[in-house]
Order: C-alpha cells, then structure tokens, then sequence
C-alpha cells in the first residue's frame, strides 16, 4: 500500500544519527499577508497562463532541512508545508514529504537516502553544507531525481541553487554599525549555525568592511546558532569579562532578542544590536525608538521555503529556469519600524511566496537580491 507522506512533517534522526531585494519601506501588512498584487507582482497569473504555465502532474516532493531549531527555520518548513499543500489540491504535485535534521551531515545524507529510496521527483536541500553532500546528492541525480538547493546552498554542478548574496548583507549592516559609532569601539559578532553557507558569506561581508577600520576590536564572537536562546546564553557566559561593548553585529534569523535579554539580565545597557526582523524584536525595538534608542534590521526570507517548491514544480514541468537564482532580502530602517510593532508573535517579516510570486521575483527576476 502507497504511504500518504503529505500530511505529516518528519522530525528526522535516521537510525540513531542523529540561512534581487524587496522594496524598502513594505508595510507589515503587505509582508506577512496574502495579497492579490504581492502575488502576481505585476499583473501576471502564471499559473493559468503564460511561459510559466504548470501542468497537472503526481510528481512527489521532498524537503531535507538540515536543522529546525531556530524560529527561522520553522516558519521556513511551514511555508513549504503551506505551498505543497496548495499544489497538491490543485494538482500540480500528488505527494510532498518533509524531513527536519539535527544539523549534521550524516543525518541529512540519511534524508536524502530516504528520498531515493522512496522515488520522489525532486529533493529541495536546505544543506548542513556546500560540498559534504555532494556524493548522495549525485547518486540522487543519476536516478533523475532533480535538486533545488536554497538558502544554505551546494557547490555542484547539475543542481539548482537559490541563493542570498549573504556576503553584501554583512557588509550592509556592518557598514551601518561602523557609521554610527564611527569607526571606534569594542564590538560582538554574533555566529550562525556553523560550517553553513549563510555565516560563512555574513561573516566575510562583516569582516571585508572590519578590515578598514583598525580602531575596532572584535571582544569576543559568540556562536548563537540564529537562534534567541543560544545567543542569550552564549552572551552570558561572557559579558562579565568583557569590556564595554559598543555593538553586537548579530548574524539573523532569530538572535537579536538574545543579545537584549543577556544584557537586560545583567542590568546592563543594550548597545547598538542588529535586528533580524523577528516580530519580538521588531516590538522591543518599537518601544525602545520612543527613547531614541536607533538600528536597523534585516533578514533574508523564511518563506523561501514555498519558493523552493514553487521551483521544484517549474523545473519538473520542464519550464525555462535557471540553474542559479537569488532570494530576496528585506531591509528595515528606523523609521520603518513602526509599521512592523504588531507583528504575530514568533514570525520574521517575509513575503509571501506565491507561484506567481516566485516566477517575477526569483526564476523571472533580472538582478540578484
């Protein structure tokens, strides 16, 4: 009997082994709800019609994310789930499955085994890292299984990647951090999830800006893991033996919060920090502007999981897409923040990645995010 692999998310430890730009200035609004003009970004359906027409199929989809232990990485899963279910009802895919590691590289290898194993059409990768999967992502290409990699991306040839230009966006706002404490002090760096491709490319672009101003001293770079509670207590475990921090450049994804809770514990300050566009802080910030309090946040887009497999689709339905693509960024500036303090909680500011969205903005779109 075939097994129904739709309606359920796999938290997946096989046999015991186990991170083109959107307009500034977008209301909350416009970020975090469907609407008509968000999704055919240009009048555009499709879906129904066009180059980019789908075709009804049973093709089967896999998701093999490599960690789920941060609040990016869930409403990543969730947009996915959300996007596979609405092509299932109208069609266009028979099945989905998605399985959540331990960000190891043992425990996604065992994932995309799985999916070999049970034929899937097409493997999306959130990858633990760029070439130690390289071995079973070809054996899962000989067999025509097709591979879409997005946000932590592959070096291989053969797959599609979906990119964010993560080296610019640490540049960005460690340019920002270096304007406002012009160019002196003692800063934090706060890490994402090691060895991934996000913190590799964030923390050249913090450092190739780093590298101009000689009067800054890193303190200490704490390993937050994107995530609030593991910034928190990383922080904590050495604020007490530190100077006096002038800025904490968080990596994003979730962490933000955890630099304001390890400081406010300890009755201290809370220095110039980096946002990351999670609801919580985006409200801690709002609070905090009516006493001057200034920064600026940015994240790339948990809902990069539904363009994934919006991707997935196009390419199985042999539409022209290309082999390398870009996700966007959203960028938040001080007097934008207003516009983001009643956010639902436990949500980071993102499009939503309709088909027509993902065909004007990401397979379609003509300059890199």
């Amino acid at each position: 009997m075939a097994r129904n692999i739709a309606s359920r998310v796999v938290s997946c430890v096989l046999c015991g082994m186990m991170a083109l730009s959107l307009s500034m200035g977008a209301s909350a609004e416009s970020i975090t709800e469907t609407s008509t003009e968000a999704e055919n970004a240009g009048g555009l359906t499709q879906a129904e019609s066009g180059d980019y027409a789908l075709q009804k199929n049973d093709f089967k989809i896999g998701l093999s994310n490599s960690f789920y232990g941060n609040t990016w990485r869930k409403q990543m899963v969730d947009s996915f789930t959300e996007a596979a279910e609405q092509a299932k009802a109208e069609g266009y895919i028979s099945d989905y499955e998605v399985m959540n590691g331990d960000n190891t590289v043992n425990t996604q290898i065992a994932q995309i085994n799985s999916f070999i194993l049970e034929g899937v059409d097409a493997i999306c990768i959130n990858a633990a890292s760029s070439t130690a999967l390289n071995d079973v992502i070809k054996k899962a290409m000989k067999q025509g299984i097709k591979i879409i990699a997005f946000d932590s991306i592959i070096d291989l040839d053969g797959a599609y990647t979906m990119d964010y230009d993560w080296v610019s966006m640490g540049e960005k706002k460690t340019q920002y951090v270096m304007d406002k404490i012009s160019g002196k002090g003692n800063i934090i760096i706060v890490r994402g999830p090691s060895g991934a491709a996000p913190d590799q490319g964030i923390y050249k672009g913090i450092t190739n800006i780093l590298s101009n101003y000689p009067d800054v001293k890193i303190v200490d770079e704490v390993l937050g893991e994107a995530d609030a509670t593991t910034t928190q207590q990383g922080l904590l475990n050495v604020l007490s033996s530190l100077p006096e921090v002038n800025a904490v450049i968080t990596h994003c994804g979730a962490d933000s919060m955890g630099v304001v809770n390890a400081f406010e514990s300890m009755g201290k300050e809370v220095p110039l920090t980096t946002g990351d566009n999670t609801a919580e802080f985006m409200k801690w910030w709002n609070e905090k502007a009516a006493d001057g309090y200034e920064t600026m946040s940015v994240n790339s887009t948990p809902s990069c999981g539904a363009g994934a497999l919006w991707v997935a689709v196009a390419v199985l339905n042999n539409l022209d897409v290309p082999q390398n693509m870009y996700l966007p960024f959203i960028y938040i500036n001080q007097d934008e923040i207003s516009q983001y303090a009643d956010m639902k909680a436990g949500t980071i500011a993102s499009p939503y990645m309709s088909y027509d969205f993902t065909v004007n903005n990401i397979i379609a779109a003509k300059d890199a995010g």
